[in-house]
């Protein structure tokens, strides 16, 4: 098997995060300009399919606003990632995937298919905003970031604080659309309160996580939880994870046993999004993400099959449910 023609799909990734200043005019915004050294063009193309985010760092006056959905507070959130919606519409760069038809459609080598992800769902304050992202392109989405804001508790809020009224009308929003809804950087609490409301919903996911006790990792009943939904979890290989790659490897093995197979498990690398001292030296640039599959057939013994699924199939078979 050639790792290195294999298909090769990215969970979560912050393609514009290094560029953020440019795009936005706001040189406030220019914290990540050096992450872009973790996505070399030559890298992303490749990839065959990414979940790539629409979001931008919040100041502590809007993180304060989320939370008490002072809309007033948000008008410039609003405006910036409007404005990022506009860049990934119009660039040459991003070939946007809205439909399971998209997915079959040959790429070119400088266009890069992309699933629009809004990360954290501050701006969300009405059922008619989720149409509007959905107009725009935006396909999945993760209410939550570390924050609590309007929707629910983010990872490093308050722990006590579950899905919201409005939360759970934004829920039953994003089922209406069919849009996939994304757990990552919820608090456990609210994690499972969105759980709980989809029910039966397949389009359910953990797109970049871990396994283990911190409020921004999930534990292995809200993983078989979202595998017995058909859904997906995204491992993401850096050390604010885990303590070495191996160690990574070893969780697409537990992670399989405990949800049944391997079909529940993909990679999300979070690469824009992650400072360069937290990445692995063996994998610190989205070019390598092939390595990934060869240590896990080498170091996890998953079959040829197994790891295909891993690292495209898996994330692939959720987008064909849009």
């Amino acid at each position: 098997m050639n790792r290195e023609r294999m298909p090769i799909a990215d969970f979560h990734q912050d393609t514009l995060n290094p560029q953020l200043a440019e795009i936005l005019e706001n040189p406030e915004l220019d914290h990540a300009r050096e992450r872009n050294k973790q996505l070399p063009r030559e890298g992303l193309a490749k990839l065959d399919l990414i979940f790539s985010s629409v979001y931008r760092r919040l100041t502590e006056t809007e993180q304060q606003a989320a939370t008490s959905g002072d809309t007033s507070g948000l008008e410039q959130l609003r405006a910036d990632e409007s404005a990022l919606l506009d860049f990934y519409n119009a660039s040459e760069d991003f070939r946007i995937i809205t439909r399971p038809e998209d997915l079959h459609i040959e790429r070119t080598p400088d266009a890069h298919s992309v699933v629009l992800h809004k990360e954290g769902g501050d701006i969300i304050s009405d059922p008619a905003v989720v149409s509007e992202l959905y107009e725009r392109g935006v396909r999945s989405v993760g209410p939550l970031y570390n924050h609590d804001n309007q929707l629910g508790g983010g990872a490093r809020g308050d722990k006590r604080r579950g899905l919201t009224d409005l939360g759970k009308r934004i829920i039953d929003s994003l089922m209406e659309k069919g849009m996939i809804i994304d757990i990552a950087h919820a608090n456990r609490k609210t994690a499972q309160d969105i759980l709980e409301r989809v029910r039966n919903y397949e389009k359910i996911a953990a797109t970049h996580t871990a396994l283990g006790s911190s409020e921004r990792m999930i534990d292995e009943k809200l993983l078989r939880a979202i595998a017995d939904r058909g859904g997906v979890v995204g491992f993401t290989p850096n050390q604010a994870f885990f303590p070495s790659l191996e160690k990574f490897i070893e969780t697409f093995k537990q992670a399989s046993d405990s949800a049944g197979s391997a079909k529940h498990v993909a990679v999300g690398s979070d690469f824009g999004g992650v400072d360069a001292d937290q990445l692995f030296t063996q994998l610190d640039n989205v070019g390598k993400m092939s390595v990934i599959a060869e240590k896990l057939s080498e170091e996890g013994h998953f079959t040829d099959d197994e790891i295909r699924d891993i690292m495209y199939g898996n994330i692939a078979r959720i987008v064909a449910r849009l």
